[in-house]
């Protein structure tokens, strides 16, 4: 690299501010033992052609540098700018700092940790999961707790932005927002850029981006409500392949993922999101994509739906013969061959499934329903858009892996806006069947849950107390060991050869910005046992 080259992208005035040119910060994601991506957004003063450098040391002063670059984007992009890189100069298991310079002017820095070697042996791996981040329904106050954690990186299981903005059924609009559009939801290209610019302009979000290296998926707020494929069943028309389009582009420009967008390419194979990170010997965390191929609701009649505004049979609803149908599908056929070859064949200790919706089975029984409703009424689903719309799939996932033997078979999950732990049955109905694994809901970030939903219900009537929420599911689900929708948060995942432990961390209020941070639970899963032990106590007594 020539001196010239050096000072022309490299030389920084360090009284230049970073907040024009860099709004968003920086981030980095989808870590490898060699490699990382690397991402930031470039505001020039002037439109046309950004060239930007980037700099990796190992040290926050860039005394030394591991690799330097010239990367560079323009407004087709929005100027959001990736630098993709798979180095022997970056090193396995090491901490890097990182930063982008454009016309003298230095971004804030970041930092990220690398994985593993693929074969080596690993002793401890402490990551942190996240979800369901609803800009406008409060403060990112775990974000700033969170950004001082002792952790490697965060997963991120989606709905990172809430296409709506003024939704008053589940969006307090405690930090309100106006679409460029004008309307209450986002269709067009620019409305989804304007969602990811502000989300990420957040202090607290940008905080832990800089922070830690992110693994992300979505869900379905990336692009509507209830999503499958290239259809928005809330809305009319609810097929929007051209929707469905722009926003899996504003993903991929905005999220630090080594994930291309062709645009070249249908919606439904524009963006591939799953796939699998290895640590070492200890670890598989395998991604899948749970709404760009599944099927429709079960119970929908979404024509009708459609035409006469009928209420959705998504949510608090009865049984219907179509939901059993064995053709329908979570993942998609490809994809859940793929899935299943790597829980199966994953040569790790344990095995992390990065999942979006909830696997366990979550009714309401009859006794209940009946006792509310005032009048006989069957089981009710809580929400058909989980997996309890496909249990087909799901039976054969399970039958699969405990026909397998598969060991140390953990899930994390998001979307419910509550933290839930149980155990994953193939048959949820017969309490004599053996469970096949466990899972670990974590709370919304800042999205309602059930105790801030105090309007009219899928029923038609106000929801009861949380208290009497909890006692119902809890009693409905034997199952689920906790259950808990009146606060926000996050959990922590500490895996070792001898157990993995998940603590469930709170924020006391998201409304105003501050708070204090608590411990709801402590829950440990022995090694080559199907097993959950809650060892708050033990944690309590240790503090």
């Amino acid at each position: 690299m020539t001196k010239d080259l050096v000072q022309e992208f490299f030389a920084v005035e360090s009284a230049n501010a970073t907040t024009p040119i860099f709004p968003q910060s920086v981030a980095s994601g989808d870590p490898q033992p060699c490699g990382i991506t690397l991402w930031t957004r470039v505001v020039p003063p002037q439109p046309g052609l950004v060239r930007a450098a980037f700099e990796i040391s190992t040290d926050s002063k860039f005394s030394t540098f591991v690799l330097r670059g010239v990367a560079q984007t323009d407004a087709f992009k929005d100027y959001t700018l990736k630098v993709r890189l798979n180095s022997r100069q970056i090193q396995p298991a090491t901490t890097y700092y990182y930063r982008f310079i454009y016309k003298g002017t230095a971004s804030r820095t970041g930092r990220f940790k690398t994985l593993p070697a693929s074969e080596s042996e690993v002793n401890q791996v402490r990551f942190a999961y996240i979800n369901c981040q609803d800009y406008t329904n409060g403060y990112y106050n775990a974000y700033r707790f969170l950004a001082e954690e002792e952790i490697d990186f965060v997963v991120f299981l989606g709905d990172y932005i809430y296409e709506t903005v003024g939704d008053a059924s589940f969006q307090s609009g405690i930090r309100p927002l106006r679409l460029p559009n004008g309307q209450p939801t986002a269709i067009t290209l620019e409305d989804y850029r304007f969602l990811y610019q502000t989300y990420n302009g957040d202090s607290d979000l940008q905080k832990l981006r800089e922070r830690f290296a992110f693994i992300t998926i979505w869900d379905d707020h990336e692009f509507a409500n209830d999503c499958f494929g290239v259809s928005a069943p809330d809305q009319v028309p609810f097929l929007k392949p051209e929707l469905r389009q722009l926003a899996n582009q504003a993903w991929a420009e905005y999220t630090p993922t080594s994930i291309p967008f062709l645009s070249d390419k249908n919606p439904l194979a524009s963006v591939q999101i799953y796939r699998t990170f290895k640590f070492g010997n200890l670890l598989e965390l395998v991604m899948t994509d749970e709404r760009l191929y599944r099927s429709g609701p079960p119970c929908d009649n979404l024509k009708a739906q459609q035409q006469r505004y009928l209420t959705p049979k998504r949510y608090i609803t009865p049984d219907c013969p179509n939901r059993s149908d064995p053709n329908r599908t979570m993942l998609g056929s490809r994809q859940r061959e793929w899935f299943i070859n790597q829980i199966c064949k994953s040569s790790c200790i344990w095995k992390i499934w990065g999942n979006e919706v909830m696997t366990m089975q979550f009714k309401v029984l009859s006794a209940f329903a009946t006792q509310f409703l005032g009048k006989p009424t069957p089981d009710l689903f809580v929400a058909l858009d989980q997996w309890d719309g496909y249990p087909a799939e799901r039976t054969l996932l399970f039958q699969t892996f405990k026909k397998a033997g598969i060991k140390n078979f953990v899930t994390i999950t998001g979307d419910l806006h509550s933290f839930v732990t149980g155990y994953q049955k193939v048959n949820f109905d017969d309490p004599l069947d053996v469970p096949i694994g466990v899972e670990f809901v974590v709370g919304s970030t800042t999205s309602s849950n059930f105790a801030e939903e105090t309007g009219p219900g899928s029923l038609g009537v106000p929801l009861p107390p949380i208290n009497l929420i909890t006692q119902v599911l809890t009693a409905s689900n034997a199952h689920i060991q906790y259950f808990n929708s009146a606060t926000h948060g996050y959990n922590l995942v500490e895996v070792t050869s001898k157990a993995l432990t998940c603590t469930l961390k709170a924020v006391s209020d998201i409304t105003k910005v501050g708070g204090t941070l608590s411990t709801l639970k402590v829950f440990r899963v022995p090694r080559d046992q199907v097993l959950i032990e809650d060892v708050t106590p033990a944690y309590q007594l240790q503090k």
